[in-house]
């Protein structure tokens, strides 16, 4: 790793910072104020009450994840496998995987590469940026849910565990690199980044839903384990079980097969 990498990783942070920190700010927010609502709900004696809503036939379905998940503990962990939270990152990662396009599309790399900088060096560039940016937004996440817990939570509550949170937010920084590989090939190809990311939203999105039909219905399970989303299993971890290295295995393995395939393809193109 060069200075001038770094140097370009830099540079797009700063373009990137405020959305970045507005994230932070959000996403930090909802994991701390969601400690508060496990408080509340606890003192109010509500976890009991919203277990027996929940219909028999949907309770046999989802298994000993539905109750783990009605409790202190699960409605602390929710932000980390929230849809909107987890589509939120998902779509960062997919804008910051797409920059090779969008410099492409700019005429910045023209700019660019007449420098001493090798095309390596953009992809290389992009993926400092993502690993970088999702590291701290997980890392501000795991921090204000820990303060909510220490500071304003009773002794008597069933915290979450330290390795739970851990393994939770491995997990959600697992798909969302591997979301972001994917974007990384896609973009590498690609003249416009608005083409990339749309492809890449459209492809996640098909296969979230993939993941889901093959949870609730028979013929489409095998198909479902081609979906990224197949290996990402927040609510297994709820009920107890620890964090499948394999599963993780498998989208970092997906996220570095779309950053090879980058290297290959922008290495090739024609700009």
């Amino acid at each position: 790793m060069t200075a001038r990498t770094l140097a370009l990783a830099a540079h797009s942070l700063r373009r990137i910072r405020p959305i970045v920190l507005g994230m932070a700010i959000v996403l930090g927010g909802f994991q701390f104020l969601l400690t508060q609502v496990a408080v509340f709900l606890m003192r109010n004696r509500a976890f009991g009450m919203l277990a027996s809503l929940v219909p028999d036939f949907i309770r046999s379905l989802a298994g000993p994840s539905m109750l783990a998940f009605m409790s202190f503990g699960g409605v602390v962990s929710l932000g980390y496998f929230h849809p909107i939270v987890l589509a939120s990152l998902v779509g960062l990662a997919i804008a910051v995987a797409t920059e090779p396009a969008a410099e492409v599309e700019t005429r910045f790399d023209d700019l660019l590469l007449a420098r001493p900088v090798a095309r390596h060096q953009v992809i290389t560039r992009t993926v400092i940026v993502l690993v970088s940016v999702v590291a701290a937004l997980l890392l501000v996440m795991t921090a204000a849910t820990w303060s909510g817990l220490a500071c304003c939570t009773p002794a008597t509550a069933g915290r979450p565990a330290a390795a739970l949170i851990r393994s939770l937010a491995a997990a959600l920084g697992a798909i969302v690199l591997c979301w972001g590989g994917v974007a990384l090939a896609v973009a590498s190809a690609s003249r416009r980044r608005a083409t990339a990311a749309g492809i890449t939203a459209v492809a996640a999105l098909a296969a979230y839903l993939l993941d889901y039909l093959g949870r609730v219905w028979e013929p489409a399970r095998l198909a479902s384990r081609l979906s990224p989303f197949h290996y990402f299993e927040p609510m297994a971890l709820l009920a107890g079980t620890p964090l499948s290295g394999g599963n993780v295995g498998v989208l970092l393995t997906v996220a570095a097969a779309g950053v090879a395939a980058g290297y290959a393809i922008f290495a090739r193109r024609d700009l």
